[in-house]
């Protein structure tokens, strides 16, 4: 590690690693699509922060350990894709009263018959994020971040052939939900 001086900062010091550029361009390269797969998984922006941060210091961590390393893609969701479900996990158990009263809210806008398309995505997004983590996961994976099952299905440890069968009947699932709320 190098001693410089930095003028951007309160502290005249900077410690610079020999491998900061590289964990620069990783942040810059991953960041963004890591971020938006986060988001998709999480209801709170803190929360969203917080996991791709903590994505990145695993990294970091690995960096200190071998600064020859490299992580595919495929290793920056993997973490990030557990990291979510136990923040989804955390936050089920702290949010109990929040889902009664949005329950409350979600009824009033069923009853109401003039729901624009809006609502109805909304509505999606709801059920979506009401189911568990790991289908949740499948769903984002494959729909929002549109990668391919292969992709998708190496993330989540499982065959693309597996993934296509849970992502039918995931989707045959919200088909009966919709069914029956309509």
């Amino acid at each position: 590690m190098t001693m410089r001086p930095d003028a951007t900062t309160a502290n005249p010091y900077h410690v610079e690693a020999p491998h900061d550029d590289v964990l620069r361009e990783t942040i810059d390269r991953m960041g963004p699509p890591l971020y938006r797969f986060a988001a998709a998984m999480l209801s709170s922006r803190d929360a969203v922060d917080d996991v791709v941060q903590e994505c990145f210091v695993r990294y970091w961590r690995e960096l200190q350990k071998n600064p020859e390393c490299f992580m595919s893609p495929g290793w920056f969701y993997k973490v990030t894709a557990r990291l979510c479900i136990d923040e989804s996990r955390r936050q089920k158990r702290q949010s109990e009263a929040l889902d009664q009263m949005w329950n409350l809210e979600r009824t009033a806008a069923w009853m109401n018959p003039m729901a624009h398309r809006e609502d109805l995505r909304d509505e999606l997004w709801y059920r979506i994020q009401a189911l568990n983590p790991k289908d949740r996961l499948a769903v984002v994976l494959v729909y929002y971040q549109d990668l391919p099952l292969k992709e998708a299905a190496d993330i989540l440890g499982t065959t693309a052939t597996f993934l296509k069968t849970k992502l039918a009947r995931i989707r045959k699932k919200l088909a009966r939900e919709e069914e029956r709320h309509s």
